[in-house]
């Protein structure tokens, strides 16, 4: 376990029930209060950036030359002006290193080897988002901002259909949907991201034409349906349902009609986004994939 040095005292404000009382810490060593310069990756260790938002809190470790804790999960919010602590906190006389998650969450764990775990993560109830700063080198109080570089540490897909059958017939697409996958596990950042899941896994609607478009007809050429969604990383043995309607000349739409891609076997990585395209044929659904770096 890390020691928190004597030298911190804890102010833990019982109105700020949300909050930790360790991310309150104020130290009293040094002149300069810290602040942060977040950027936003697109893929796990990716050069690619862009801006972080401005509504996403985060939670920020801190930890001495000698591995004690100076800042321990500290909620970082943006004031219009910068990125600092909720409660100011200090420089101390030496340097600092940093590890960090967005948004902020009081469930992470700093670990004796200065990597973060979650035991529990259920997707079905977080909105996508995690992402991680790994842990910098040191700063200290002539570095004034701390750059920290936030990468996604799930998945992401997206999808594209279009129509295969002989040209005498339209189709129009009701629901895609993703069978067999594990919406739950546990994280660990290490030197690379890891996922163990847990769980069963259980099938995602990525799109639903009542609530996602209404009737749109299905191109030859392959066109984006649904949102992108985020994954648990896993090695991927699900399949790729399609329902939809079809009328083939002046008949009436005959609608409920399913097919199925084979099972996908690209495995998905984290921060890596997928674009499947599919193709809807007589018996199956074609399916080719690409990866892509932007988000």
């Amino acid at each position: 376990m890390h020691n928190i040095p004597g030298n911190i005292s804890v102010l833990c404000a019982a109105a700020l029930l949300a909050v930790s009382c360790l991310s309150s810490t104020r130290h009293e060593v040094g002149k300069d209060v810290i602040d942060f310069a977040p950027v936003l990756g697109t893929e796990v260790r990716s050069g690619d950036v862009s801006p972080f938002p401005e509504d996403m809190d985060f939670g920020v470790w801190a930890v001495t030359d000698d591995e004690d804790i100076y800042m321990d999960c500290s909620r970082v919010t943006y004031d219009g002006t910068g990125w600092y602590p909720e409660l100011p906190v200090t420089w101390p006389a030496g340097t600092l290193r940093f590890i960090a998650v967005a948004p902020y969450r009081q469930d992470m764990v700093l670990e004796d080897d200065l990597s973060l775990s979650l035991g529990e993560y259920d997707l079905s109830r977080e909105d996508g988002g995690l992402y991680v700063a790994d842990l910098t080198p040191g700063y200290g109080s002539s570095d004034k901002s701390v750059p920290l570089s936030f990468a996604r540490a799930v998945s992401m897909l997206d999808f594209r259909v279009a129509n295969g059958l002989n040209t005498a017939t339209s189709v129009r697409l009701e629901k895609i949907i993703l069978k067999g996958v594990y919406v739950e596990g546990s994280f660990r950042s290490s030197s690379m991201p890891e996922w163990t899941v847990a769980g069963d896994k259980t099938d995602l609607t990525v799109y639903d034409s009542t609530v996602d478009g209404g009737n749109t007809d299905v191109a030859r050429s392959p066109q984006a349906f649904g949102r992108t969604v985020s994954v648990i990383p896993q090695k991927s043995g699900p399949v790729v349902e399609l329902v939809y309607s079809f009328q083939t000349a002046d008949s009436q739409w005959l609608t409920g009609q399913r097919e199925t891609t084979a099972e996908l076997k690209a495995e998905w990585a984290p921060g890596r986004h997928y674009t499947y395209t599919l193709t809807l044929t007589e018996n199956i659904v074609k399916h080719t994939s690409g990866i892509s770096t932007a988000d």
